[in-house]
C-alpha cells in the first residue's frame, strides 16, 4: 500500500480490500466473547454473507475491475460493517448485563474496547454518508468543524483502548 502511493498508484483496492479482513477480524475477537452456539453461528454466517456483499459492492462500484488506475471505493460495504460491528458490540452489551458476571464494569478492560468502538462506527453511521456525498460533488464544500468529527471519535477510540489496556491484569498476560 506505502509503495503503490509512493509511486503515485491508485491504491483504493487496498482500502477496498481490508473491509472485510476488518470485519472479520472484529468479528472473531467477538466470537471468542459470546457464550451462545446461535450467536457464534450468526458471526460466521454474517461474515460470510459481509464478504459476499463486499465482492459484490466492490463489482457493483467498478464496472470495469481489471482498470486499476480508476478503481473506486465501494459505495455501501464500509456503513454496512459499521452496523454489523454495532450490532455485535450491543448483543455483548446485552449479554453481558444479561449475565451479571461482571461485578465492575468500568474496571472490565473489553467493556472499553466495545465502548470505543461503539462510538467510532457509530461516527461512520451518522457523519460517513455526509462527506462521501460532499466529497463527490463538483463544487468543493467547506464543512469545517464537521471534516475533523471522525478524528475526533478515532481519538476517542484510542483512549477507550487505552483505559482498557490499563484495566488489564498483568496476571492475564500471554495466559493459554
Amino acid at each position: 500500500m506505502v509503495r503503490s502511493a509512493a509511486n503515485h498508484e491508485n491504491n483504493i483496492l487496498f482500502f477496498n480490500l481490508a473491509i472485510p479482513v476488518n470485519y472479520a477480524l472484529l468479528g472473531g475477537m467477538f466470537y471468542y466473547k459470546f457464550n451462545s452456539r446461535t450467536l457464534k453461528k450468526g458471526i460466521i454466517g454474517s461474515m460470510v454473507g459481509f464478504l459476499a456483499f463486499t465482492v459484490w459492492d466492490i463489482l457493483n462500484s467498478n464496472p470495469v475491475i481489471s482498470d486499476l488506475h480508476n478503481h473506486r471505493a465501494v459505495l455501501f460495504a464500509k456503513t454496512v460493517e459499521g452496523v454489523l460491528i454495532i450490532t455485535l458490540i450491543l448483543l455483548f452489551f446485552y449479554e453481558l448485563i444479561k449475565s451479571l458476571r461482571i461485578p465492575n464494569l468500568l474496571t472490565f478492560p473489553f467493556f472499553w474496547v466495545c465502548s470505543g468502538l461503539l462510538l467510532y462506527y457509530s461516527s461512520f453511521i451518522f457523519i460517513a454518508p455526509v462527506l462521501h456525498y460532499t466529497a463527490t460533488w463538483n463544487h468543493s464544500v467547506d464543512m469545517g468543524l464537521t471534516e475533523t468529527i471522525p478524528t475526533i471519535f478515532e481519538i476517542v477510540c484510542a483512549l477507550c483502548f487505552g483505559i482498557g489496556i490499563y484495566h488489564f491484569s498483568a496476571g492475564h498476560y500471554a495466559k493459554q
